[in-house]
C-alpha cells in the first residue's frame, strides 16, 4: 500500500522474479529502477497531482500555494509533481511543510498557513480527516486541493461541512456514468454496504489486469517473465475507472478526473468537475 513499503522490497521481488502488481505509488519503481517484474494499474505518487497543479493554476487561477503532507515518500513524490506543473503554469510555491505521519496535533502547521492563494495537501489514510477538521476548526480559509488520497470517496462517510469545497485530483470517481463503474458500485453496495473508493477500485482493476492477463497465456502462470509481457501489454477499455494501457516502464496511463465536494441532502459527494485523458507518470 504505501510507497515506502514497497521501495523496501523492489530489490527482493526482482531476485525472486516474482510478479508483483500494487497500489503503491513509489515512482522510482517505474521511472529510475524500474523493476522488470512490477506492473502498476494505479497511479504513481504525482499521476493525479500533474493535473490538478494544471487545473489549479488555469482554472481556479491560483498564483501562491502553500504544500502538506506527510514527511514520508509518498508525500514528497506527489508535491515535486505538483510543483513541477504548477511552476510550469506560472505559479510559485511559497513553503513546503513536512509533518511526522502520526502528527495528532497540526496546530504548529496550521500557524504556518498564511498569506497565499490556497493549500495542496497530500495527506493519506484517516489523516486527511484531521488534517481538515482541524483546518477549519483554525479559521482558515484558504481554497484546499489535494490528489487520489486526500479527497478518497470512501472518506466522504468521515467527513463534516468542513470537507465542502474540497478540490482532488483522482484516477477513480464514484460518479463516473459507465456500465462497468455502476456495476461495481452495486456490487460494492450489495457487499460491504459502502461506496467504494480509489483504493478499492484501485486493486480491482489490478484484478481485471491480471484476469486478462491470463487470458493470453492461456491460463498458464508458470512462466513468469511470459506472463509479465502479457499483462504489460494488456490494454481494458472498460473498468470502472475508465480505460487503462501500460507504458514501456510498466504504469498505468488513464484517465485523471478533477472533482469537488458537495453536500447533497445530508450526505457529502464528490462531483466531477473535468476529465483530463490519457495521463501518464510523466504528464
Amino acid at each position: 500500500l504505501a510507497a515506502f513499503e514497497l521501495l523496501a522490497i523492489t530489490d527482493y521481488i526482482a531476485q525472486q522474479k516474482t510478479p508483483l502488481l500494487s497500489l503503491a505509488a513509489a515512482e522510482d519503481m517505474t521511472q529510475r529502477r524500474p523493476n522488470p517484474y512490477f506492473l502498476r494499474a494505479s497511479a504513481t505518487s504525482s499521476q493525479a497531482m500533474h493535473p490538478m497543479a494544471d487545473y489549479a493554476a488555469k482554472e481556479l487561477k491560483l498564483k501562491r500555494m502553500i504544500t502538506i503532507s506527510e514527511d514520508f515518500a509518498f508525500g514528497y513524490e506527489q508535491m515535486g509533481g505538483f510543483q513541477q506543473t504548477f511552476e510550469d503554469n506560472g505559479g510559485k510555491i511559497l513553503k513546503k511543510l513536512w509533518p511526522p505521519i502520526v502528527t495528532p496535533d497540526y496546530a504548529p502547521y496550521l500557524a504556518q498557513i498564511a498569506d497565499c492563494d490556497g493549500v495542496c495537501q497530500g495527506f493519506a489514510g484517516s489523516n486527511p480527516l484531521r488534517f481538515l477538521k482541524q483546518y477549519a476548526a483554525a479559521g482558515l480559509k484558504f481554497p484546499v486541493v489535494t490528489g487520489e488520497t486526500g479527497g478518497d470517496d470512501a472518506l466522504l462517510r468521515s467527513f463534516g461541512d468542513e470537507a465542502v469545497g474540497l478540490y482532488s485530483a483522482c484516477p477513480y470517481t464514484l460518479d463516473l456514468n459507465t456500465e462497468s463503474n455502476k456495476r461495481f458500485v452495486a456490487a460494492m453496495n450489495k457487499d460491504y454496504g459502502v461506496d467504494p473508493g480509489f483504493y478499492c477500485a484501485g486493486l480491482y482493476v489490478n484484478g481485471m489486469v491480471v484476469e486478462a492477463g491470463l487470458q493470453k497465456t492461456g491460463g498458464k502462470s508458470d512462466d513468469k517473465t511470459a506472463l509479465m509481457a502479457a499483462m504489460k501489454s494488456v490494454a481494458l477499455t472498460d473498468t470502472p475507472r475508465g480505460p487503462i494501457k501500460f507504458d514501456h516502464l510498466g504504469n498505468v496511463i488513464g484517465e485523471i478526473f478533477i472533482r469537488r465536494v458537495e453536500k447533497a441532502g445530508n450526505k457529502y459527494i464528490n462531483k466531477t468537475l473535468k476529465t483530463y485523458h490519457n495521463v501518464s507518470q510523466f504528464w
